[in-house]
């Protein structure tokens, strides 16, 4: 190679990495003929006595899902049955081995991991090109199987003319060779102001070079440079390389032309689907054999037909009329088999006006089968186009709406808004009603959601979906703090429960209590809102509703339980992109509840897995829990950065980011400071605002302001909630309030549930003995405070309350912690897993890690954790289990 050192260097490292046991992912990115594949060539003639597996993508098979990642397993398909079986059955199917669903398309890739990671001793290289044209399943499924490389001796190197940051991988850009190196490329014996001149029109594209100099005419090549064709634009030259390839094919006979306008409509390869439709319009295997004398095509001896370079394919497309273009895909249509139906299908859509109701049954039929291999992008497209070849009205309508649930479910935002705004008097609304709720959230904007989901609900004449679209506008009304949108739905929720029994009327009255909350009543009487989240919880998809209501009604272990049953539901059924809002249910129940380690590896895996599946909307959210456990921490710097990307269009994440950084000023003893961000809590949400209120009562006070009002609404909803919890902060308020001794005995005496707060009342009580000047009692409460905080890792307050034991006289020991405290999270929740019984390839399967990898993890805990096996694992890591 020439010119590429640096880049060949950081091929090395990454292929260096794999043959060390370890392993890496790299995408090389540039234009088309800047060098990419050559550059997965040189990887390849470095990999010697590696497992090399290679494909790439083309753009005519671009809507087959999983096409391009069946070519790159192909060799190691035999050993399928060593996967775990949800894995084996997606694999199976995404593969075409079996029938059944494949699954969702990550799922896959977590399957296309595990079964690298089971070929052997010997580092593997797989080479992923064109990734422009590769089938959207293959190409999310592989790049989320790369992002979660790491002890399995694997390298991945991907090429594409871009994405490589978008899939969170890291990218080798390519630009022009340099001056030397593209004259190095050329030909000796070219005169010099020629070469110049090839040189300055390449713009140091390696395929320009090459390509221009070959074209030369005599003439040209003896220095006569009035008629050198200027092929290339400034600083594109691809465009002008494959305009070159153009005007050599239209100089070819018309025979030719047509072989060459088939093998490019084709996406088989397969060289007697080829020579049958050419047969169709009046071509041989002569012409073929032309096109390849013209070193424009190659015929492999297995038959397998293929273009030089991809422009060429194109360039051979393109350089068609229409009319031959319809001609090319009909001949190839009426020579495909059933083995080829999705092909045939698309072929006859290309080659035929609209309408056609056969043809727009056929594409549907193809979005079918998309859809059970999960391709839900592929299938939005299908759908779309089988609505446009009907000239039923209802029935494009109801193509329509499947091609925007589709393009919902393919997180495919202005996409799906533009299908749904085609959907007109559709017999199914509520669908319609779903799609819109969600690209309104998408955009960040819960209170358009509620507010589509309580109009698709008038139109919706079965009174238990009605109710459940009511149900959800309530709760996207809470996420947005809007106590109007939410009192119109529970209004509308209580008229269908009139003449209904049961479920209809628990779910009223419990939406009528979450609406009093959003209104900031604390309420009195949360009965019906735990019954509601009890009957609500005996089905699967409603799940996260009842849990988000068992957590407002304090209940925030019942929160936990719920939210991990959706968080398994998630992970049993592959639901990769719906794991995300499930984690993040989960980490708020466990954040609530003190524990703090297990929350922050909930929410990051949901943040890891929302960039995974490009959900940003998501990546906010997740911001602001994250935000709030690392001021607890006392990681400043990551919760002021980790608050200022939380969303701000959803008042819920904005307020528990307010909350996260007073939180953090209150630790820091910045009392007004922390009082500022704390009032915009209740101001921003109402609900949120209960849970933060306790905090922004101690920094009122400390500030020597007024907090009155915010005590007695946290205080009545305490009474409310009557848990130990609620009722010992109660308690603590009132002490720092009336600045009694008797209230922190209090707060003391009960049971409390969650030590967090425990310890926050320990250290409140020690600071105001401390100022009673009663040293030796507040040294004692000082103590248990910073050993309750020093187990929990809450560095921000450890340190706050060894200051102030050492005001009393006293040198606080050293942080000690737990030695569980030092485990990253993930290496924290493959412990927890193991501690349980599970094998590596269990808790592989449950957290998308391959079997390796989850062993370098516990290899790396018992290190830490200073034990030598499984047996001796399940002792230490008791005081991490979940309460």
């Amino acid at each position: 190679m020439l010119g590429r050192l640096d880049e060949q260097r950081e091929i090395d490292c990454v292929l260096g990495r794999a043959e060390a046991g370890l392993s890496g992912a790299l995408f090389v990115t540039g234009d088309a003929g800047i060098g990419k594949s050559a550059l997965l060539d040189y990887a390849e003639s470095q990999a010697t006595g590696w497992r090399v597996l290679r494909t790439r993508g083309v753009e005519s098979e671009a809507a087959i899902p999983f096409g391009a990642l069946q070519v790159l397993l192909r060799p190691a398909l035999s050993r399928i049955d060593k996967l775990p079986a949800g894995q084996a059955i997606a694999l199976r199917s995404a593969c075409r081995l079996a029938t059944s669903a494949a699954g969702d398309r990550f799922l896959v890739g977590l399957a296309a991991l595990t079964l690298l990671s089971e070929l052997g001793d010997e580092p593997i290289l797989c080479l992923i090109d064109d990734t422009q044209w590769m089938d959207r399943t293959s190409l999310e499924a592989l790049t989320f199987a790369a992002r979660r490389l790491h002890a399995e001796g694997i390298a991945m190197i991907f090429a594409g003319r871009g994405g490589g940051p978008a899939y969170g991988i890291a990218e080798l850009a390519l630009d022009g060779l340099g001056e030397e190196a593209a004259a190095a490329l050329l030909e000796e014996d070219l005169p010099p102001q020629v070469r110049r001149r090839i040189i300055a029109e390449a713009h140091g594209n390696p395929l320009a070079l090459l390509e221009l100099s070959a074209q030369l005419t005599p003439r040209q090549r003896e220095g006569r440079l009035g008629a050198l064709p200027s092929y290339v634009d400034a600083g594109a030259p691809a465009r002008g390389v494959q305009r070159a390839f153009r005007e050599q094919i239209i100089g070819l006979p018309e025979a030719t032309q047509t072989v060459l306008l088939i093998v490019a409509a084709d996406d088989t390869g397969e060289l007697g689907v080829l020579l049958r439709a050419a047969k169709r319009l009046g071509c041989d295997a002569a012409d073929l054999a032309a096109a390849e004398r013209a070193t424009m095509i190659h015929v492999t001896a297995d038959g397998a037909v293929s273009f030089r370079h991809p422009l060429i394919r194109s360039a051979a497309y393109h350089a068609a009329p229409y009319f031959r273009r319809q001609a090319a895909h009909l001949a190839l249509a009426e020579v495909l088999d059933d083995s080829h139906a999705d092909r045939r299908a698309w072929h006859r859509a290309a080659g035929r006006p609209a309408p056609d109701e056969c043809l727009s049954q056929e594409l549907a039929s193809v979005a079918v089968r998309a859809k059970l291999q999960q391709d839900v992008a592929a299938a939005s497209a299908a759908f779309e186009r089988a609505a446009e070849f009907t000239a039923v009205p209802s029935r494009r309508t109801e193509l329509l709406l499947s091609a925007a649930e589709q393009a919902m479910h393919a997180g495919q935002l202005p996409r799906a808004e533009r299908l749904a705004a085609r959907v007109e008097d559709t017999a199914d609304p509520a669908r319609l009603a779903r799609v819109n709720a969600w690209t309104s959230g998408e955009r960040g904007d819960p209170c358009h959601a509620a507010r589509s989901l309580v109009e698709g609900a008038r139109s919706v004449a079965d009174p238990e979906v009605a109710g459940q679209l009511l149900c959800d506008a309530v709760r996207a009304a809470s996420l947005g703090g809007n106590a109007t949108i939410a009192r119109e739905a529970e209004a509308a929720l209580r008229a269908l429960a009139r003449p209904a029994p049961g479920m209809l009327r628990v779910q009223a009255r419990g939406m009528a209590t979450v609406t009093r909350l959003i209104e900031g009543d604390p309420v009195t009487n949360l009965a019906n809102l735990r019954t509601a989240a009890v009957q609500l919880a005996t089905s699967p998809v409603m799940l996260p509703l009842a849990s988000s209501l068992s957590l407002m009604a304090g209940e925030e272990r019942t929160a936990r339980d719920l939210a991990a049953r959706f968080v398994a539901r998630c992970r049993d059924g592959g639901w990769i992109g719906v794991l995300p809002d499930a984690l993040v249910l989960l980490a708020q129940a466990q954040m609530l509840g003190d524990q703090h380690a297990e929350a922050t590896a909930a929410a990051q895996e949901a943040l890891a897995i929302s960039c995974d599946t490009h959900q940003q909307h998501r990546v906010g959210q997740i911001s602001g829990v994250l935000a709030w456990l690392a001021a607890v921490r006392g990681d400043a710097q990551s919760c002021l950065d980790l608050a200022a990307r939380a969303s701000r269009d959803v008042p819920a994440v904005q307020a528990i980011a307010a909350w996260a950084v007073g939180l953090h000023h209150l630790a820091a003893c910045q009392w007004e400071q922390a009082r500022v961000h704390l009032m915009e809590v209740p101001a921003t949400h109402a609900i949120v605002g209960l849970f933060a209120a306790p905090d922004l009562v101690e920094a009122a006070v400390r500030s020597g302001r007024p907090a009155e009002k915010a005590a007695r609404g946290f205080e009545e909803w305490a009474a409310a909630v009557n848990r130990p919890w609620a009722t010992s902060a109660a308690a603590r308020l009132k002490a720092i309030t009336a600045n009694r001794r008797t209230h922190f005995e209090d707060a003391l005496s009960v049971a409390a549930d969650q030590p967090f707060h425990t310890a926050r009342t320990h250290l409140l009580y020690g600071e105001w003995l401390r100022r009673e000047r009663r040293r030796g009692d507040a040294r004692r409460q000082l103590g248990m405070a910073l050993e309750l905080f020093d187990q929990l890792g809450a560095g921000a307050w450890r340190a706050r309350a060894s200051a102030e034991l050492q005001a009393t006289g006293v040198t606080a020991p050293p942080a000690g912690g737990r030695r569980a405290e030092f485990l990253t999270p993930q290496e924290r929740q493959v412990a927890l897993l193991a501690a349980e019984g599970l094998s590596n390839r269990q808790i592989g399967s449950r957290l998308f890690l391959s079997p390796r990898t989850v062993g370098h993890h516990l290899s790396n805990a018992f290190r830490k954790l200073g034990i030598a096996s499984r047996e001796e694992l399940a002792g230490v890591m008791t005081d991490m289990a979940p309460r």
